[in-house]
């Protein structure tokens, strides 16, 4: 009778019946790059600088970067709760064994079973089998079975956003070293200028060709651009450690090659993103925080099922089958083996106020959960929304950075021919070079603002490596420690 009781009832769900739903979303992005129809491939995106270095660092990152190795592992603990969180549901069988010797030390002698004789001793030895069930009753099998689907879910798709987080850091990192090295060549052929034209106006005002102050003047050009060096300097061995971090290794502590490479001045790498990469409505499945807050809904709902069943009867089976026999001695009259099952009921009656609390707790975790669910997908909007716009404004951007360079350096041609005429007074040249300067690190830093929005478009979609090989860096990151 429990077994069918059981059976009747195991259908009962008591998770909520509710899920996570998204607020209305746009139909197209405001400001989407025009004029183009494809989408931009969300995978490897990286590999679209045509850098190899870079290739090579993104690599290297997902192979061994710390928070990836996390998250893997994070990955293996979620599955193996789910499996102990399932096998709690499961019968439980344990062997037994026990044994009891007697022997008197005063006394009569034992009889046998059948007092036909006196012994001297006397081992009794049994064994058997005990099984304990808890019948799963009103959905408290479904409601773990989904709260742990939920958890490995939710632990996936952490490891998922660690890869696009990731290989999104790497790329900035590099993109900030290009830019700081491009901007310390700038600045230190300025100072060389600066340097050689205040040498020859001090040997001029020496000769009494021109005047100290033009002479003092000079100098302080140079001297006020080199001030600017160390900042660059900075920034540039902030953006190479940040890259050794990124990949699981100390600071200062690459091969020769690695760091030989990276200390090469090179271009800031460029990316041209001509469409968006998706939809509004495809956040819903790209996007690894919103599959994660989606996970979360599901776990909680989960927990909500397995308190309002704790309010429901429970039925406990248990079993033993139990064999004895004589090992010495004949104290038994024959061989014996007896089957005992005791089925139990469980009916909670005065602690009825805590778990009424406990499931008005769930329930408005449930309820965080929805209204955390809808936030993650319009924080995820918006942050692709505004990457998108820092995109289209940051070309423009550039544009103009570009056009005043070259503005800039025709005028400095102009300016030191006129000059060498005669023409133009030295602090008119001085003026000059130092526009040039200016205009061309508002350029190097133009495109770097413009790689990094670029950066921001895939990691605001939820771009990273290919989700297919997901299954296969995961088992090896899981591996990693065991190694």
């Amino acid at each position: 009778m429990a077994i069918a009781l059981a059976a009747s009832l195991a259908a009962c769900a008591t998770t909520p019946g509710r899920r996570a739903k998204a607020a209305p979303l746009p139909e197209t992005w405001a400001d989407a790059p025009a004029g183009a129809t494809e989408p931009a491939s969300l995978t490897a995106w990286w590999t679209k600088f045509s850098d190899p270095m870079l290739e090579r660092l993104v690599a290297e990152a997902l192979a061994d970067g710390g928070s990836v190795r996390l998250a893997a592992l994070r990955v293996r603990e979620a599955r193996a709760l789910a499996y102990s969180t399932l096998s709690n549901y499961l019968p439980g069988v344990d062997a037994t064994a026990s044994g009891q010797y007697t022997r008197p030390l005063d006394g009569p002698l034992l009889p046998n079973a059948d007092f036909s004789g006196l012994e001297t001793e006397q081992f009794i030895g049994s064994f058997g089998a005990k099984v304990s069930w808890e019948v799963p009753l009103f959905g408290r099998l479904h409601a773990a079975a989904v709260g742990a689907r939920a958890n490995v879910r939710a632990s996936a798709a952490d490891f998922r956003g660690a890869e696009v987080a990731l290989a999104a850091d790497v790329a900035q990192a590099y993109v900030d070293l290009r830019a700081a090295q491009q901007s310390r060549a700038a600045l230190r052929e300025s100072v060389e200028l600066s340097d050689r034209l205040a040498e020859i106006l001090a040997t001029s005002a020496r000769a009494g060709f021109a005047s100290e102050a033009e002479a003092a003047d000079a100098r302080r050009l140079a001297e006020s651009t080199r001030t600017r060096l160390p900042a660059v300097e900075i920034e540039a061995r902030r953006a190479e450690r940040t890259l050794a971090v990124l990949r699981g290794k100390a600071p200062d502590a690459d091969i020769a090659e690695i760091a030989a490479a990276l200390r090469a001045d090179a271009p800031v790498p460029a990316i041209s993103v001509s469409a968006s990469p998706a939809a509004p409505a495809d956040l819903l499945r790209l996007r690894p925080d919103i599959a994660y807050a989606e996970a979360q809904t599901l776990l909680v709902a989960a927990s909500v099922g397995v308190a309002r069943s704790d309010l429901l009867p429970q039925i406990n089976i248990n079993g033993v089958v139990n064999v004895s026999d004589n090992v010495v001695g004949n104290a038994l009259s024959e061989r014996s083996a007896t089957v005992v099952a005791t089925p139990l009921i469980t009916l909670p009656l005065f602690d009825w106020g805590r778990r009424i609390a406990v499931v008005r707790q769930r329930d408005a975790q449930f309820e965080q959960a929805l209204v955390q669910y809808r936030e993650t997908v319009n924080r995820a909007v918006f942050e692709a929304a505004q990457a998108l716009t820092g995109l289209d404004q940051g070309a423009r951007r550039l544009q103009s950075a570009r056009r005043a360079e070259e503005a800039a350096a025709v005028a400095a041609r102009g300016s030191r021919a006129a000059y060498g005429a005669g023409i133009q007074s030295l602090a008119d040249r001085l003026q000059s070079e130092q526009q040039l300067i200016d205009a061309r690190l508002t350029r190097i830093a133009a495109e770097q603002a413009q790689a990094g929005a670029a950066i921001a478009v895939y990691r605001a979609f939820g771009g990273g490596p290919d989700v297919e090989g997901a299954r296969d860096r995961l088992r090896g990151l899981m591996r990693y420690p065991e190694q």
